[in-house]
């Protein structure tokens, strides 16, 4: 199995937690989120949606997503839909 990883940058946080909330369903690899100012900081899932109770000011999300080789279309067309912007 090859492993791939994506990387989005999403203005709305909803749009992120739903684009999230969708890769699961497709059975993404993993998942993790970053603010803007804390790009080299990953959050869980969990203590990520916590997290941005105290941030909610922060403008950028990041979305990192590892997914397999055959999966990686399927994953960059959602994050597309979604309003991610892949980088």
């Amino acid at each position: 199995m090859m492993e791939i990883n994506l990387e989005a940058r999403f203005f709305d946080r909803f749009n992120m937690e739903k684009t999230a909330e969708i890769l699961r369903s497709q059975g993404v690899l993993d998942i993790r989120f970053t603010t803007e100012n804390e790009s080299n900081t990953p959050y869980s899932t969990d203590s990520y949606v916590q997290s941005m109770d105290h941030d909610a000011a922060e403008p950028i999300y990041s979305l990192r997503v590892s997914v397999e080789k055959s999966r990686y279309r399927q994953a960059e067309d959602t994050i597309i839909k979604y309003g991610g912007q892949l980088h």
